[in-house]
C-alpha cells in the first residue's frame, strides 16, 4: 500500500493528503530538505486534521513520506517543527507519545510502515540533554535533528 493510499483510508486523514511537500506550511519548509525533491510522495498536516476532533491533544506536525532508491516501499518521516531547548523538551515527548498512541490506534495503516519519529528545530537549537531526557527520546523513538531534516537519496540500513 502506497502513503497516499493509507492516509486516504485513516479516519480523519481522508482529505489531508498533498502531493510533496505541500501540507507543510510556508515557513515550515526551508527546515525540510530532500536530495531528490521528486521522491518526496506526499506529506500530511497531521496537526490540522485533527485539531477539531482533538483540540487539546499534544498532536503530532506531519508525516511526510519519501521513496528511497534502496527501499521498495515509502518511508515515512514524522517530523515535529518544534522549538529546540530544554524547556520544551517534556511537551516534544507527549507529542511523540501522542504519535506512538494515534499509530496503534487509529493510524495503523501508516504504523506499518519504515518511518522516523523526528524532531526538527523551528529555530536555534539550545539542547543539553540530561541522561533521563535521552533515555525518555529513546524510548519515545524521537531523535532531535537540529534545525534542518537532510532525506538522502538511500536509506541506511
Amino acid at each position: 500500500m502506497k502513503f497516499k493510499e493509507a492516509t486516504e483510508k485513516t479516519r480523519g486523514l481522508e482529505n489531508a493528503y498533498k502531493v510533496g511537500l505541500q501540507a507543510l506550511r510556508a515557513e515550515d519548509k526551508p527546515h525540510i530538505h530532500a536530495e531528490d525533491s521528486r521522491s518526496l510522495t506526499g506529506s500530511v498536516d497531521i496537526d490540522l486534521a485533527y485539531r477539531d476532533t482533538d483540540p487539546h491533544g499534544n498532536r503530532w506536525d506531519f508525516a511526510i513520506a519519501y521513496q528511497h532508491t534502496n527501499r521498495e516501499a515509502e518511508c515515512i518521516y514524522w517530523v515535529e517543527l518544534h522549538t529546540a531547548s530544554n524547556s520544551e523538551i517534556k511537551k516534544v515527548i507527549k507529542k511523540a507519545a501522542w504519535l506512538r498512541d494515534w499509530l496503534n490506534n487509529t493510524g495503523t495503516l501508516l504504523e506499518k510502515f519504515e518511518r522516523d519519529i523526528l524532531w526538527v528545530s523551528s529555530g536555534s537549537t539550545r539542547l543539553a540533554l540530561s541522561a533521563p531526557q535521552q533515555k525518555q527520546m529513546a524510548q519515545a523513538g524521537l531523535q532531535q535533528t537540529g534545525s534542518r531534516l537532510h532525506i538522502p537519496k538511500k536509506r541506511r540500513d
